[in-house]
């Protein structure tokens, strides 16, 4: 079920209904329209959903979450990449990668390539 999330545009009930209808009433909006909001002198306190749709909703959320951290992951990897290649492009590892290799020459540590 594909609830509209807006409150305005969902069915409501005053508590004070319920309070006289009983529960079933309620669960009978609740599975005829997907969530109720419960007002108090017109004002929204609860919104009551189905589990289905509640654990629908959560793992809505939990998706959404996971997602923007690994997309935050990524940003900060790609950050780190990139500060590391203009470091490498900047330094002596361009000037060694632009002149040819030669053979047969042992390189010392710390030698000038």
């Amino acid at each position: 079920m594909d609830l509209t999330l807006n409150l305005p545009d969902l069915e409501k009930s005053p508590a004070s209904d319920i309070k006289a209808k009983g529960w079933p009433e309620l669960m009978r909006k609740v599975l005829r329209s997907g969530a109720v909001v419960v007002t108090n002198h017109n004002h929204p306190q609860a919104v009551v959903v189905s589990a289905e749709e509640y654990q629908r909703l959560v793992d809505q959320a939990n998706a959404h979450s996971a997602a923007a951290q690994r997309a935050q992951s990524l940003q900060t990897l790609q950050a780190e990449f990139d500060a590391h290649l203009s470091a490498l492009q900047d330094g002596s590892l361009a000037k060694a990668l632009a002149r040819p290799a030669r053979r047969g020459r042992k390189i010392a540590l710390g030698e000038p390539l």
